[in-house]
């Protein structure tokens, strides 16, 4: 097996440890990165440094965001009586590319995994349902992959929140295939679930 030096080593094991990629596609970057100019490495370390740097999270919504509140919860024309819970911030953006949902949004921060130890005591519950005690709400919309995990996180808030009775909670429509990724759906198919969403 060939030894790299630990400087080359040590990149490719910090590439492996992202999703999707394994210890030869790491290699592979490495050695691409390798092939750029001192300028464009300066720039992609400055990326990084700068993604733990300005990067925080909105204490309203808890999207990630370089301000505090974000853009979206800061926009006086959003409509604040209606929020859409979803599970991370790249489900929000799926959302937010539709254009369709003019509303507010609540990070989860996951979505229930028992067998991985992701209780609801480590999800936002109990600032969603503090958010809906302070506000004035109409509807909550219940927006998860429709996946195991993401139904089990449904039926886990519907009951949390049935005592508010006042408040209508829908959930986006069957329109996306079970098993999919709200991050890979297109952008027609999320505006169909969203225009179509309905009661649970």
């Amino acid at each position: 097996m060939i030894k790299f030096p630990p400087t080359i080593q040590n990149l490719i094991d910090q590439f492996s440890k992202l999703p999707g990629i394994g210890p030869k596609t790491a290699e592979r970057l490495v050695f691409y990165l390798l092939k750029w100019s001192q300028k464009e490495k300066d720039e992609f370390a400055k990326a990084l440094t700068d993604l733990s740097h300005s990067i925080t999270h909105c204490s309203l919504c808890h999207n990630i965001s370089e301000n505090d509140p974000c853009l979206i919860c800061s926009d006086q024309a959003r409509d604040k009586a209606k929020i859409c819970v979803v599970a991370e911030a790249h489900d929000l953006s799926a959302i937010e590319n539709t254009s369709e949902f003019k509303g507010v949004y609540h990070v989860l921060g996951g979505v229930l995994d028992p067998l991985h130890g992701i209780t609801p005591q480590k999800l936002k519950t109990d600032q969603l349902v503090a958010k809906i005690q302070e506000n004035n709400l109409t509807e909550i919309i219940l927006a998860f992959n429709p996946d195991m995990e993401g139904e089990a996180t449904m039926t886990y808030l519907k009951n949390l929140l049935k005592p508010f009775t006042k408040i209508k909670i829908t959930r986006l429509a069957r329109g996306m295939p079970v098993g999919s990724d709200l991050e890979y759906t297109d952008e027609i198919t999320l505006s169909n679930a969203l225009k179509n969403r309905r009661d649970i």
